[in-house]
């Protein structure tokens, strides 16, 4: 199914829960602000961040980073971090996650706390829209194939108008790093 979100409106959403969390003015949370370093978020807040985003679309987000989905579907990141920093594969997975980080975020050794820290307002919300990517092939009610959002901002059937939501965002990022190695996994057998 289409992805119905609109992410200049995920923008919007994740600023003002951030506001809210942060007991700030959203005009003060700038799209390409740090959550961490420019807004002083702590763990606790980005975890608020994840469950007020997933309440708010009907959603999951994932709970564990992409990196450690690499760990876990390859058996190993040194494909991805070598020497405690990011390689080109790395930089090119962490472009290909759910955050879509930009090439301007990540540089050939940074360190996964250094990526953590370079997190932004964007990219929280690009990995809650692009989730929506992951919506099922079509609804599990009526077999339409089309989404949409209904008054409410819910992601609907246009069909029957049942509520829909993605697969699991660990989920999601596990398949994103299946299909990131696919290629050098068939190269090796």
């Amino acid at each position: 199914m289409n992805n119905p979100l609109d992410l200049s409106e995920v923008i919007e959403s994740t600023r003002e829960i951030l506001a809210q969390l942060l007991a700030m003015d959203v005009e003060d949370i700038s799209v390409d602000a740090s959550i961490t370093e420019d807004l002083g978020a702590d763990s606790l807040d980005i975890v608020d961040l994840s469950f007020q985003l997933g309440r708010r679309y009907g959603c999951a987000l994932p709970k564990i980073n992409v990196l450690d989905h690499a760990q876990a579907v390859c058996g190993s990141v040194s494909a991805f971090i070598s020497g405690g920093g990011l390689t080109e594969a790395g930089i090119a997975l962490m472009r290909g996650s759910l955050s879509a980080y930009s090439a301007e975020q990540l540089r050939l050794g940074m360190r996964p706390a250094e990526i953590f820290a370079a997190t932004t307002v964007r990219n929280w919300a690009q990995q809650c829209h692009n989730l929506f990517q992951h919506l099922p092939a079509s609804c599990p009610e009526c077999a339409a194939k089309h989404a949409q959002l209904n008054e409410r901002h819910q992601v609907v059937c246009s069909g029957c108008s049942a509520r829909l939501s993605p697969v699991d965002g660990d989920e999601a990022s596990r398949r994103l790093v299946q299909r990131f190695v696919a290629p050098d996994m068939k190269a090796v057998a």
